[in-house]
């Protein structure tokens, strides 16, 4: 069995202009990505978009622009669609119990995909880099590796042969996974890493499935602010928004920092 991720960041490692920075994981099998993406492609088609964008829709932006004949309402309307596919196609709970990451346990009924985000608020990282410098150099580097770790315990669930890795195009993160899976000791201490098969960025415009992870980044990060109905369906489907505070990034997992230090990965750009 084939498990496919897709990867898609919200917010950037800049905290000049944002607070947190958050990862969204899509995870699915073929099948299931396969019968989402049909009925996906349907609603966009039905609102004569050409994808979703949820930024862009929101804020009635560049192919979402007003002159383009979008307006809130619209837009509204188009979400609130693609929530409900998202809603027959989603995990659900019920009477199986599986572990799940960080330990907590996901009662399942039905298997279907599984939604995680990981949010980092920069301060708290910023903070502690300073109390512990073998804290990775960068926040999306956590982030990466946190989510990894995310697809190769629900790919454990499944008993997934290999995983096909998809992530957005020109965001950092994919960069953190390509070392990781070039890496002889990374492989070695990562077992799964091996039964990576595609590692790839692709271009969320013609990706149903990074579409549904950049709407999940985007919920998530702007949660304190929930007013539009689809919003607060999305919130209410069962799914994983995980938080990496100060005492959880001060307390990381005994021996990881000093693992990942002895890969002797590629230096990338620093996070602010």
């Amino acid at each position: 069995m084939v498990l496919k991720g897709y990867f898609d960041g919200g917010n950037q490692a800049d905290s000049t202009q944002y607070d947190r920075i958050t990862l969204a994981t899509a995870l699915g099998t073929c099948e299931q990505w396969s019968a989402l993406e049909w009925s996906w492609k349907e609603v966009i088609e039905n609102h004569k978009a050409q994808f979703l964008h949820t930024t862009n829709a929101i804020g009635l932006k560049k192919e979402f622009a007003k002159e383009k004949g979008w307006d809130d309402g619209r837009v509204d309307s188009l979400i609130s669609d693609c929530v409900n596919v998202i809603d027959q196609h989603i995990v659900e709970p019920g009477r199986i119990v599986v572990p799940g990451p960080y330990g907590l346990r996901q009662n399942i009924t039905k298997f279907g995909l599984f939604v995680t985000t990981l949010t980092i608020p920069l301060s708290d990282y910023q903070r502690v880099k300073k109390i512990n410098p073998k804290l990775p150099n960068s926040v999306t580097e956590v982030c990466t590796t946190e989510s990894l770790g995310f697809c190769f315990k629900w790919g454990k669930i499944h008993d997934a042969d290999s995983y096909e890795l998809f992530f957005d195009q020109g965001e950092p993160f994919f960069g953190h996974a390509y070392d990781r899976k070039h890496n002889k000791q990374s492989k070695k201490d990562i077992a799964a890493m091996k039964q990576v098969v595609v590692l790839a960025e692709a271009d969320m415009r013609v990706s149903p499935a990074l579409q549904i992870a950049d709407l999940f980044a985007w919920c998530i990060n702007h949660n304190d602010d929930v007013r539009r109905d689809w919003h607060k369906k999305l919130h209410s489907l069962p799914w994983n928004s995980l938080v990496l505070d100060y005492d959880h990034l001060l307390n990381p997992t005994p021996g990881a920092l000093e693992r990942t230090a002895a890969w002797n990965l590629p230096t990338r750009k620093l996070d602010r």
